[in-house]
């Protein structure tokens, strides 16, 4: 496997990480306990931002490329780059809610728990989606030389969360995920 493909595999895994954590606080909400906000908001906010800057645009770049050459795949290609829009849609809103809960105003706490559990699902299924049918379409059909010029396109950044010592800005993510592996 090529390094751009173990990146995203590896942005995959941990974002499962970050699945159970924001699951879990998610079951919390439901059984009616305040869930640490704060916390969802960052996790949140996090995978705004690296998805739509670095993950999807490096997925983005591949699909592009397969989608270019004759061949299999291409609806599941094309219904991946549209989940890449949809999914930031889905966190944002999402987001926004738990930002409302914070501000104090009134939201139906089914409502906002059913766009948490969207998010979830849907995320699992798109990497899923992304794992078992395009990434290995894209090892199978790119050259070495391809390869190559979509590491050199491809966005690229620390991961604000996994990838750098003490993250200012993720902080309390970082924390919460360093006492989840502990424990």
């Amino acid at each position: 496997m090529n390094a751009l493909l173990e990146r995203l595999a590896e942005d995959h895994r941990r974002l499962t990480q970050l699945l159970v954590l924001l699951e879990g606080m998610l079951d919390h909400f439901s059984d009616g306990a305040e869930p640490d906000y704060a916390l969802m908001c960052e996790l949140l906010e996090y995978m705004i931002d690296y998805a739509d800057q670095v993950h999807h645009p490096s997925e983005n770049l591949i699909f592009e490329r397969l989608l270019a050459q004759p061949g299999q795949g291409h609806d599941v290609l094309r219904r991946l780059m549209l989940q890449h829009e949809a999914l930031s849609a889905l966190n944002r809103r999402f987001r926004e809610s738990i930002e409302g809960i914070v501000h104090e105003e009134v939201l139906p706490r089914d409502e906002v728990e059913q766009q948490g559990r969207e998010l979830v699902a849907t995320l699992r299924e798109h990497m899923r989606l992304e794992d078992q049918e395009a990434f290995p379409l894209a090892a199978e059909l790119l050259s070495a030389a391809e390869w190559q010029d979509l590491g050199a396109a491809a966005p690229t950044a620390l991961d604000p969360v996994f990838g750098q010592a003490d993250p200012e800005r993720f902080r309390a993510l970082c924390a919460q995920l360093r006492a989840e592996i502990r424990e």
